[in-house]
């Protein structure tokens, strides 16, 4: 797009969009230069830059690398970037898609590790400095009188970009939430745009009041993005959570047992497991088919629904049961789950599993007899491992 926007220059702007180009600024490659040849400039440079940098960067670094000085290696990296970010604007191009081509540059060496630990401090430096100066740029005016032809502009590169994204996906098979996660991360105008509505000004392709207008619609489409985030969190997720497992009634209950284990995920199998091997008969509720079906394989009465339903409990036999084992993955759920069963069944044994220290505080005050947080012992363990390798004696580690 860079090289084909000098190509759409219309003469009669020149006179009257208000613009200065780098060529009349100051040096210039391209200087009075026909529209084709200005392309074929600019392509030139941007391969010449790519390819230098291939063969080019290796030799210089490992020179600068032998000097032992980690100041001179992250100079010559800033060098690079400074030198190809003015070579762009010698060939009317923007100092960003230097940036840009010297990070790509960069991004290919067997030095980009250290090359990334270095520059990080200027990276969020400058980023910050690109996004004052894109607040700093919007004219307030332009925006109270044309505020409704910016929102129309605004909505539509949503809606248009994400019809696309959303025909990508389907395209390449990227389906449920995740077609949307992509669809409405990716909606927005990108930064970018600002860099391009600079160069078409520059180059006489659009006047500086479309610019500015234009530019209030990149800013806005960005600025509702985390809003497009709360909506596929809020919205779309839950929906497909909630119609993964709802596409199916709960199964019928027709097994009941001493011990009910509510929820076998990672750690809810780990139980069902050592249950199993020492012949304790058990009865799992789970609202993941998936989970449900793979403890079905190790021989274990599993039902699918929802473990804090009041009636499928009833149904599991919680009335007769011995213990309850709740292991669900919702703090919410598992707390409420709880309470219920020792205000109505106060003689079951509760053990339950905690995601952390608020969470058990919330289960020992719902009532549960045992709460166990879910990384306690294995972080203990490694611990004692940790000691061990540092000296201590194992029996001391213990």
């Amino acid at each position: 797009m860079l090289a084909l926007i000098p190509l759409l220059a219309l003469p009669g702007l020149k006179g009257g969009s208000g613009a200065e180009s780098p060529a009349d600024a100051g040096l210039s490659l391209v200087a009075g230069l026909p529209g084709w040849a200005h392309a074929l400039v600019v392509v030139g440079a941007v391969a010449a830059v790519i390819v230098g940098g291939y063969y080019l960067s290796r030799p210089l670094f490992r020179y600068v690398v032998k000097s032992g000085l980690r100041e001179v290696f992250t100079a010559t990296a800033l060098m690079l970037v400074i030198g190809i970010a003015a070579l762009m604007s010698v060939v009317n191009l923007s100092p960003a898609l230097g940036a840009f081509l010297a990070g790509v540059v960069l991004a290919n060496s067997e030095f980009r590790h250290e090359l990334e630990a270095n520059i990080e401090p200027f990276k969020g430096l400058l980023l910050g400095l690109f996004f004052i100066t894109v607040g700093a740029g919007i004219n307030f005016e332009v925006l109270v009188a044309e505020w409704s032809v910016v929102v129309s502009l605004g909505l539509a590169v949503i809606a248009v970009k994400a019809l696309i994204l959303l025909g990508l996906a389907r395209l390449f098979g990227i389906r449920s939430s995740n077609g949307w996660l992509f669809t409405l991360g990716l909606a927005q105008a990108g930064e970018f745009g600002f860099v391009l509505l600079t160069y078409s000004v520059q180059s006489h392709v659009i006047s500086s009041e479309i610019a500015q207008i234009l530019s209030l619609v990149v800013a806005l489409s960005m600025f509702l993005t985390p809003l497009l985030f709360i909506v596929y969190d809020r919205v779309v997720l839950p929906r497909y959570r909630r119609s993964k497992n709802d596409e199916r009634d709960a199964d019928i209950i027709d097994e009941q047992g001493p011990v009910i284990v509510a929820g076998v995920g990672r750690f809810g199998q780990i139980i069902c497991r050592l249950l199993r091997a020492n012949n304790i008969p058990i009865v799992v509720l789970d609202h993941e088919l998936e989970q449900i079906e793979n403890v079905r394989q190790i021989n274990i009465k599993s039902f699918f629904g929802d473990a804090s339903r009041p009636d499928l409990l009833e149904k599991a036999g919680i009335e007769k049961a011995r213990l309850l084992v709740v292991a669900i993955d919702d703090r919410d759920r598992s707390v409420k789950m709880v309470e219920h069963v020792k205000k109505f069944f106060p003689g079951v044994w509760v053990l339950a599993r905690a995601f952390d220290r608020g969470h058990s505080y919330q289960l020992r005050e719902a009532g549960a007899d045992d709460v166990m947080s879910e990384t306690y012992h294995s972080a203990l363990e490694l611990g004692g491992h940790a000691l061990t390798a540092m000296g201590v004696h194992p029996m001391r580690a213990k």
